[in-house]
């Protein structure tokens, strides 16, 4: 039967998971640090000569926040679990740990369409697994928490940050140029929220 003290035990892991994984991006630009200080260049040069490496860091430790945050906030709602949660949850653990081996090939290997597609896939099937989640626990009652139900823009907003995420790996993949700057697709999340939140909102 599942406990509470289980679903801490969830809990507990996954967020241990997550503080590693983003940790674990830094790593690389320690050790260029390291490369640099043996050549006694200057921090100017390494951070003119590493930028794709800090750039790549600055993306995935922004997604990989963001993507915790809409983890742990699902997880406010979340009273039990099962077999499908916990495997969801694991699926997702894995994307978070996958996540530092296409950053830092995205920093180190020239631009290619394999690399793309594993960086900005990782971070769509991490989305996908949330929205899932979401979509396995509400309205489940004996998943659910009764007094604190999850609400309908929780669900969507993963959603749509999952479609986000597929938009921007194709625009990436498809048009010349453009590659990871198709990640600014996402700063259109919150409107499109507030868009569909006011169409739902005159619906009811």
């Amino acid at each position: 039967m599942p406990t509470t003290r289980g679903l801490e035990r969830l809990i507990f892991f996954t967020d241990a998971v997550v503080a590693i994984a983003i940790t674990l991006l830094i790593l690389p630009l320690v050790d260029a640090a390291s490369v640099h200080s043996d050549t006694e260049k200057t921090a100017a040069h390494f951070f003119t000569e590493e930028w794709p490496q800090v750039l790549a860091f600055l993306i995935s430790f922004a997604v990989i926040a963001r993507l915790w945050v809409a983890h742990h906030t699902l997880f406010e709602h979340v009273a039990s679990y099962n077999g499908r949660v916990i495997f969801l949850s694991l699926a997702w653990v894995f994307t978070i740990v996958v996540l530092p081996l296409p950053t830092a090939m995205s920093a180190e290997f020239d631009t290619e369409k394999l690399t793309i597609v594993f960086y900005l896939g990782t971070m769509l099937v991490s989305s996908l697994l949330l929205t899932l989640l979401s979509l396995t626990v509400r309205g489940n009652s004996q998943l659910e928490a009764s007094e604190n139900p999850i609400d309908p823009r929780g669900v969507r907003g993963t959603a749509v940050m999952t479609i986000l995420f597929g938009i921007a790996l194709v625009v990436a993949v498809l048009v010349p140029g453009v590659n990871y700057l198709a990640l600014l697709l996402l700063v259109l999340a919150g409107p499109i929220e507030r868009v569909l939140g006011r169409r739902a909102a005159r619906v009811t």
